[in-house]
């Protein structure tokens, strides 16, 4: 909870001290006073950060997240950088302090917004397996999530089931109820968290073909989805 608000906070932030920047420190000059569309401007760029919160609550999967607020910050660093440099009273070294200004902060963003290394949980959907196959990959990987195409439910499919949580979709292949389970709607009901895993499809390159078009209707990243036709021992 502590971190999903320092998220939400994170832009709101950065993007008030954008515009505190822009029309506090960068003064226009004494005498002058900041006109009425300037505090509108400011009023906008903190709208800025609430609008990247809403984006990101709308975003399937973290590194698209991650990559908004990511170039949010370098843009605002930019924002802030860019008036040092091409103002007329700019010098060499209000240049090259401004380059320095952005640099420090894209290092920054980039050091502190990466997308954490830890791996992902994994969502297996498979059909045609030996099931002692599939035993094995779940005994050695208990957090994955199986979803398992068969024609008929045999004992050591309903072991599986009790032991692992195995999700079975039983039927004929061309059954428009079994077709219906390991479609964009069934697998996005059976897992929504779907988007946010690596997917295995194992079976024959007919289901791998169907399976993987349900996926792309989902959003799941093509980097995230590895096609097999077997498991591997």
């Amino acid at each position: 909870m502590a971190s999903e608000a320092n998220a939400h906070q994170g832009p709101i932030l950065f993007w008030s001290g954008v515009a505190v920047a822009e029309f506090g420190a960068i003064h226009p000059g004494s005498g002058h006073p900041l006109a009425p569309s300037a505090y509108a401007a400011a009023a906008l760029l903190v709208a800025v950060g609430f609008l990247t919160v809403v984006a990101t609550g709308r975003l399937r999967t973290e590194e698209a997240r991650q990559r908004l607020r990511l170039g949010g910050y370098l843009a605002g660093a930019l924002l802030v950088a860019h008036p040092f440099s091409v103002t007329t009273q700019a010098t060499g070294f209000t240049r090259v302090a401004s380059l320095l200004l952005y640099a420090a902060a894209a290092v920054m963003a980039l050091r502190s917004h990466r997308v954490p290394g830890r791996t992902r949980p994994i969502l297996l959907i498979a059909t045609g397996l030996d099931p002692r196959a599939l035993a094995e990959r779940l005994a050695r990987e208990p957090d994955t999530v199986a979803v398992y195409r068969t024609e008929r439910v045999t004992d050591e499919l309903r072991d599986l089931q009790c032991r692992y949580g195995v999700i079975l979709v039983v039927g004929a292949e061309h059954d428009p109820r079994v077709k219906e389970r390991v479609s964009a709607s069934g697998l996005g009901r059976e897992v929504p968290d779907i988007a946010q895993r690596e997917v295995v499809v194992a079976g024959p390159r007919r289901f791998q073909r169907y399976v993987g078009g349900a996926l792309s209707r989902l959003a799941v990243p093509r980097s995230q989805v590895h096609f097999r036709s077997e498991l591997e021992a």
